[in-house]
């Protein structure tokens, strides 16, 4: 397995351990998740923010951490990336987030007739809002379907391409069907 995998590996199960486990969640008054609701903790939809960019699914593994999972295959860049989100308080239209991804990104080019790739791990981190639209379109959460959006600001770092590595501030959007 090339060093690149094992890192990615390495660093999912650390965020996945120290995230998911169950005594960090701490019990929020006032805002209910969809758990919460009755309905799923599970979601998909899409999601833009580099380096996590392409179809995503989302699991809120208890009040304070969502777990979400991004694949992307557009265009040169192909991803999968994971990311945690940590709720700082859940109100009822709206969440504050914080946010920390890491993933693989495989950059496919053809330069003077030459076909290459090269295999990268990318990792970041940010803060963010979620809002839910049936809660802000129909206060008492009515007919309106489950749906998410969320904005982020984040900085972002890739390091192993053979020719570059780069770092940048970085913004992101997603949306989400909760189900």
């Amino acid at each position: 397995m090339k060093r690149p995998t094992l890192v990615l590996i390495a660093m999912l199960a650390l965020i996945a351990s120290l995230g998911l486990a169950p005594e960090a969640a701490l019990a929020q008054d006032g805002a209910q998740t969809g758990q919460q609701e009755g309905g799923s903790p599970f979601g998909i939809g899409v999601q833009s923010s580099w380096p996590a960019y392409g179809l995503s699914g989302i699991y809120d593994a208890n009040e304070r951490m969502t777990a979400q999972l991004v694949l992307g295959a557009l265009g040169t860049v192909t991803t999968i990336s994971g990311r945690l989100l940590y709720h700082f308080k859940r109100l009822e239209k709206y969440n504050w987030y914080g946010f920390g991804t890491v993933g693989m990104w495989r950059h496919s080019f053809r330069l003077a007739g030459i076909d290459d790739s090269e295999t990268a791990v990318a990792f970041g981190g940010g803060a963010g809002i979620e809002l839910d639209w049936r809660r802000i379109i129909e206060s008492d959460g009515g007919e309106f379907p489950p749906l998410y959006s969320t904005i982020d600001i984040g900085l972002t770092a890739t390091t192993g391409f053979d020719h570059y590595s780069w770092s940048a501030l970085t913004w992101g959007i997603g949306l989400h069907y909760r189900f």
